[in-house]
């Protein structure tokens, strides 16, 4: 099992804790807000983070199953890519794709 602390102290589990079935929530990085504050850039990642609770239903590691060239020319994503693509089955049964490397504070059940 591999934990890391992130700069706000929270011991969060690594994405490889998770496995198709599990129950999880966690926040999704979805970017940040750049600005300059008396000369220093800043971000702010908390302002497009979004809490979400589901069952992980499919685990694509993209080294394994690649993007297509399609998705790959996609210019409009909110952040960078991580090598694992999670889809998560939503409270609501919706399904939702997200990358593990931007999923933070990952509970699993």
């Amino acid at each position: 099992m591999v934990y890391f602390v992130c700069f706000v102290g929270h011991v969060i589990k690594k994405g490889n804790d998770m496995k198709i079935g599990n129950d999880i929530s966690f926040t999704y990085l979805k970017g940040a807000d750049a600005g300059i504050v008396r000369g220093v850039l800043t971000k702010d990642y908390a302002s497009k983070a979004e809490a979400y609770t589901g069952k992980v239903v499919e685990i694509r590691d993209i080294a394994e199953h690649p993007l297509s060239n399609e998705t790959l020319r996609y210019g409009n994503i909110k952040g960078e890519r991580s090598q694992k693509l999670v889809t998560v089955e939503l409270e609501d049964g919706f399904h939702k794709a997200f990358y593990d490397g931007r999923m933070v504070g990952l509970e699993v059940a």
